[in-house]
């Protein structure tokens, strides 16, 4: 039986249905769970997080539609945050080996908070942060572990800077390479934590960020073959980025890079807001509850999550797919646009998970432009119709599609490089 007759599901057999940013599940099909959504609905990111020293309720609001945890350094929430929160999370973190970061952290668990996972140390290999051994970590990080265990909540940690010279690097007898050492270099002081940790689990390795998209994408990758593990990212942003706009395209292609990467686990943009830096912050320094153009962008990035599907007829935006190869995503070049997916190669391929509500033959139509060229509509290998695309900036094409109704996934081949995506739309 094909994948799409598999995941057929009937409308009677949908009761329950997440129609916005929640994760109810409509169906289990082959013993999973798939979430239907409206087309247009926003979806918040279970990996989505923010770096934050304070945060009000309006605060809050304004980020929940698309981002769903934050920490703040701390073992406990900035004073004055809400804390009855359904949908977004606060993770605790013990920062550093101070007695009180334990404590603080021990007594937060025993009054009965029940976070998803806590965090462990703060850039251990830099001065100025925890700054401290990869021996003296791993002691830490046992202790952290002790604690956590006793209410079954994972550790992640501990959260490396990526680098820095050796007047802010700390050194120490390694274990490996059995000599002194200055850790100028996140991956040697990883290998020598987990030297000492011995057979302790690592549930995954975290990092901090703040050079370009390149330097980004090296790194996070780079960490899982490092260390075969999950990734966390817990602060990122272009520190130096030469303009605003330049900063929010930094933030659209590191974000949806995360996102659709199956290996990184979760991951928080630093910050909520900098008054002194407009080029990082989320949230207006301002007004409370406000997004910045950076915070509307981070909000509504899309999600890629592979139980995801959108329910049509209706307008569906290019960049919510859930894979695609030789495609990127960018600020959109055309009015009313937020985003738009663009061929980094010819034959691109991008899929869309749909959820079909009546059989029947459809008309789709196609915004794109920018370069001409064919691109095809294909699902379970068959190629269902071909739409032409002129060399000019933007148009809407059209063409005619049979289609089942129920869960399928449809591609569209993208034939040239170049060529630009902005939205399809099935009317019946």
């Amino acid at each position: 039986m094909n994948l799409m007759k598999r995941l057929a599901i009937g409308l009677a057999a949908v009761a329950t249905v997440a129609m916005s940013g929640d994760f109810a599940a409509a169906e289990k099909v082959d013993g999973r769970e798939i979430r239907i959504v409206a087309s247009d609905a926003p979806v918040q990111s279970r990996k989505r997080g923010v770096c934050a020293n304070e945060l009000s309720g309006d605060d809050i609001k304004a980020l929940s539609p698309g981002v769903s945890w934050y920490y703040n350094w701390h073992y406990a929430p900035p004073s004055g945050t809400p804390t009855d929160l359904k949908n977004f999370e606060f993770l605790p973190m013990a920062w550093g080996d101070r007695p009180e970061d334990l404590a603080g952290l021990k007594k937060y668990l025993a009054a009965g908070h029940k976070p998803r996972y806590v965090l462990a140390l703060n850039e251990p290999n830099l001065k100025g942060q925890a700054f401290i051994t990869p021996k003296r970590t791993a002691e830490v990080y046992q202790e952290i572990r002790k604690i956590a265990d006793a209410h079954k909540i994972p550790v992640i940690g501990p959260h490396m800077a990526l680098g820095s010279g050796e007047d802010a690097s700390i050194g120490a007898d390694d274990p490996i390479e059995k000599k002194k050492v200055t850790y100028t270099y996140m991956v040697p002081f990883l290998k020598a934590f987990l030297h000492y940790v011995g057979k302790t689990e690592i549930p995954a390795v975290a990092l901090h960020a703040y050079g370009d998209i390149n330097e980004l994408r090296w790194a996070v990758a780079e960490m899982h073959k490092q260390f075969d593990r999950p990734v966390w990212m817990t602060e990122y942003a272009q520190w130096n980025a030469p303009t605003l706009e330049a900063a929010r395209e930094y933030l659209i292609l590191s974000t949806d890079f995360m996102e659709r990467s199956s290996f990184v686990e979760g991951y928080a943009w630093f910050k909520e807001r900098a008054n002194d830096n407009d080029k990082i912050s989320l949230l207006s320094p301002n007004k409370s509850g406000e997004l910045t153009m950076l915070g509307e962008a981070y909000v509504n990035l899309p999600v890629h999550d592979a139980d995801l599907y959108y329910r049509l007829p209706g307008k569906l935006a290019a960049e919510r797919y859930v894979t695609m190869s030789n495609m990127e995503i960018a600020s959109g070049s055309e009015e009313g646009s937020r985003f738009q997916m663009t061929a980094t190669g010819a034959n691109a391929t991008i899929d869309y998970n749909v959820f079909i509500e009546q059989a029947g033959e459809y008309t789709m139509k196609l915004r794109g432009g920018m370069r001409g060229g064919k691109i095809g509509v294909w699902r379970d290998g068959s190629e269902l119709a071909t739409v032409l695309l002129e060399g000019k900036p933007w148009q809407t094409v059209e063409t005619k599609l049979k289609l089942d109704a129920g869960a399928q996934t449809l591609r569209l081949n993208v034939q040239r490089s170049g060529q630009t995506l902005g939205w399809i739309e099935l009317t019946k």
